[in-house]
């Protein structure tokens, strides 16, 4: 049973390292010409509609 576990967390491991190359990759190639949005005003954001419409 160890040894499942640990075949699986290998894989999943890999497989997260694959992606994240294959990102790598396709920025490199395709860089994003528009800036990045902010995570937490975006969140903020979010946060205020949900309250918003919870209220009605």
């Amino acid at each position: 049973m160890t040894v499942l576990v640990i075949a699986a967390i290998a894989y999943l491991s890999l497989a997260l390292i694959l992606v994240y190359a294959i990102d790598n990759l396709v920025a490199l190639f395709f860089p994003d010409a528009r800036s990045a949005v902010p995570l937490i005003p975006t969140l903020e954001k979010m946060m205020a509609a949900s309250r918003k419409y919870y209220r009605k």
